[in-house]
């Protein structure tokens, strides 16, 4: 009988394993209903997984291997690169932890919990034992029904197994689940009584188990039934309704008829998210991929002697074939950057905004008339203790993340802290919930390559981008209206950035700023934080980690939490390894530019312009000894860019990063993850770091 369900601490886990993918993989046994919890629940936070089903009987040597345990009770086994995490309710456990707290399915509330978590030990324990034995007394006796389902989707080798087999497969299925001796009478009549206890739950008109909301009763009773309802959309293998036997059908349309298996029919029909299909996510890179890589951290390319070349010998250069000038010496790119006017950036981002619906004062010249009306009014929206709480928000969300994860002895930096993290602040402060995590990072990585890293123009990245836009901007427009009801039933929101747009919007002189201006600002503010975030704490940690006379000190700043000297870290790592080398820049008509010298370069009419920030932080007039790692410069850094376009976003940026990192670095003998996830910045999705593992011993709290 599987353990009930308990606390975080129970959660099931083996610390020696190698796993390097893009995407979990999910290993269940083809027809379990308590795998089908764990895949329902993986399912409503978004998570991609692949998902690989073995045939009953065969699957505990596959679970036994992955887990080195013994027992048909081990099932399902979530791998990922930092966690493997076995049985149903450690990865519903897993999930409760660091899922949006939208998706959590165990309420808060002490009564309401221990209802909810009774029925759900109910329905996982003796109800799924009367289950389980009941589907295979129904189905075992019929070896070409049996066959058929049990081997769908398995692999090849498990198929011809059942084919050659059975006989001996189906003698140790009777041993492993106790059927001798059952009576599925009296298997059945307890599966009857269940229902009725479910039917009179939902007699006074409740929509679910426990109230108006599902929760992980609900999940679980319509997962463990699914054998005996057989719903369409269930994510486990069942037969089709007109395959099964006439006396197993019999018992289905007896159920199927009832308040309850009407109930588990909705829940599938109405609650189920949809599993994302294989096709919709990238394939993991293969051999030549993985050479490549191995190669490129062999050879060891430094990118601050490239920086330092350009800058000394090509203050600007011409790339005729890319029709591009670069300018690469720090004072001509200073110049450059302020003289706003003469170097402009409507040309460059604004139409590709505007086709994302996102029209946003950053994408503007200074002399566009909205671009300080609507930069301003947005402005006006912040607050001076607005970092502070960031901070302490980014803070406290890591530390609870690493405090769960301490006991794995690895953490993948960009999917266990870096997104969770981050999605949960588009909520605190922009006041901009989640669907999904995973939907937020999907629409936030299209926008933001079209935006600043389709230089090709491609015409299915930058159609992937406006999609997305258009499904942010619905969302974002029905949170709109959502807290536009709750001020009108005279209910307080939030204090976030949304809701002060909002009410400023409602206050006489602003009615210009309507609902569309406040989606198109709040987006604007949202495209820049999750990927440039993520992508700057693994190139920090990378550099910190190929730094080991670096590295101990950038460790003693963090656990002292002197985030100020943490960000010299954070910025001079950022100077060596850059999140982004440079922006790019317009000029209408023909410009000299001259910097601090005398010589003039010429930037010729119509011309797009590369200002080579990442090597402008290598010219050592404006960082002396540009060569040597120095986290107490006093420098102009450009890791954000400069002047009028700076990142918006920079001085939040300079916080999340800061934490990110530190709260990485507190962890005891930090070091490079095994295999390719814990290579140079991991796996990688294009240009943004999907996957980065770092290892370690525990965390300070051991001590």
């Amino acid at each position: 009988m599987t353990n009930p369900y308990n606390d975080p601490d129970q959660i099931y886990f083996r610390k020696s394993f190698n796993y390097s993918k893009t995407f979990p993989t999910f290993v269940s046994n083809s027809i379990g209903g308590t795998d089908e919890i764990a895949r329902w629940i993986l399912d409503l936070n978004g998570i991609p997984y692949k998902d690989e089903v073995h045939a009953p009987g065969l699957y505990k040597k596959v679970i036994q291997k992955l887990t080195d345990n013994n027992g048909i009770r081990n099932n399902p086994v979530l791998v990922m690169n930092d966690g493997l995490i076995y049985t149903t309710n450690s990865v519903v456990q897993y999930c409760e932890q660091n899922c949006l707290s939208s998706k959590k399915m165990v309420p808060a509330e002490t009564g309401r919990k221990k209802e909810v978590l009774d029925l759900y030990n109910l329905f996982n324990g003796e109800y799924e034992e009367a289950v389980t034995k009941y589907v295979y007394l129904q189905m075992l006796p019929n070896a070409s029904f049996a066959k058929a389902v049990f081997t769908r989707h398995v692999p090849i080798g498990e198929r011809l197994n059942y084919s050659f087999k059975f006989g001996s497969i189906s003698a140790a299925l009777k041993s492993d689940h106790n059927l001798s001796g059952c009576s599925s009478d009296q298997l059945l009549d307890f599966i009857r009584k269940t229902f009725a206890r479910v039917n009179g739950l939902l007699a006074d008109g409740r929509k679910y188990l426990t109230g108006d909301t599902p929760t992980l009763a609900d999940i679980a009773f319509a997962s463990i039934s699914s054998p005996l309802i057989l719903p369409e959309e269930c994510g486990s293998v069942t037969p089709k309704i007109n395959q099964v036997p006439d006396a197993y059908r019999l018992v289905i349309d007896e159920l199927r008829a009832t308040a309850a298996g009407q109930f588990v029919l909705r829940l599938y029909q109405e609650d189920r998210p949809p599993k994302r299909l294989p096709s919709d996510m990238p394939k993991e890179p293969g051999l030549l991929a993985t050479i490549v890589d191995r190669l490129k951290l062999s050879m060891n390319i430094s990118k601050a002697n490239l920086f330092y070349f350009l800058q000394k010998k090509y203050p600007v250069l011409k790339l005729g074939p890319l029709k591009l000038m670069t300018v690469n010496r720090n004072d001509l790119v200073t110049e450059l950057l302020e003289r706003d006017l003469d170097f402009t950036v409507e040309e460059i981002n604004s139409k590709k905004m505007a086709d994302q619906r996102g029209a946003f004062f950053l994408g503007w010249d200074r002399d566009n008339p909205q671009f300080d009306r609507e930069r301003n009014f947005v402005r006006a929206a912040t607050k001076k203790d607005d970092l502070e709480l960031i901070r302490g928000f980014v803070r406290n969300a890591a530390d609870e993340i690493i405090a769960n994860v301490k006991d794995y002895g690895r953490i993948d930096v960009p999917n266990t802290l870096n997104y969770p993290v981050l999605v949960k602040l588009l909520d605190f402060y922009f006041g901009v919930p989640a669907p999904t995590l995973e939907k937020m990072k999907l629409w936030h990585r299209a926008l933001f390559y079209d935006l600043f890293l389709n230089f090709t123009g491609n015409a299915a990245k930058h159609k992937l981008a406006v999609d997305a836009a258009l499904q942010r901007r619905d969302w974002i427009l029905e949170l709109i209206e959502d807290r536009k009801q709750m001020l009108k039933d005279g209910k307080t929101l939030d204090d976030n950035i949304l809701n002060r747009l909002l009410l400023m919007q409602q206050q006489p002189g602003n009615e210009w700023f309507d609902d569309d201006t406040l989606q198109r600002n709040v987006g604007g503010l949202l495209t820049g934080i999750l990927e440039t975030t993520n992508k700057a704490v693994v190139l920090v940690l990378d550099e910190l980690l190929n730094r080991p006379d670096v590295l101990p000190g950038a460790e003693e700043v963090a656990r002292a939490k002197d985030m100020k000297k943490m960000y010299g870290y954070v910025s001079e790592a950022l100077r060596f390894n850059p999140a982004q080398p440079g922006v790019i820049r317009y000029s209408e008509t023909k410009q000299e530019l001259r910097g601090k010298g005398n010589k003039a370069y010429t930037i010729p009419a119509k011309t797009k312009v590369f200002a080579l920030t990442a090597a402008a932080m290598f010219d050592p007039a404006a960082f002396p000894e540009p060569k040597k790692f120095d986290p107490e410069r006093t420098s102009v850094y450009m890791n954000y860019g400069y002047g009028l376009h700076e990142c918006y976003g920079k001085y939040i940026n300079a916080v999340t990063i800061s934490e990110l990192v530190a709260s990485v670095l507190r962890l005891k003998n930090v070091r490079r993850g095994d295999g390719r996830a814990g290579m140079r910045t991991g796996l990688q999705q294009g240009p943004f770091p999907t996957n980065f593992v770092v290892a370690f011993d525990g965390s300070d709290d051991d001590e």
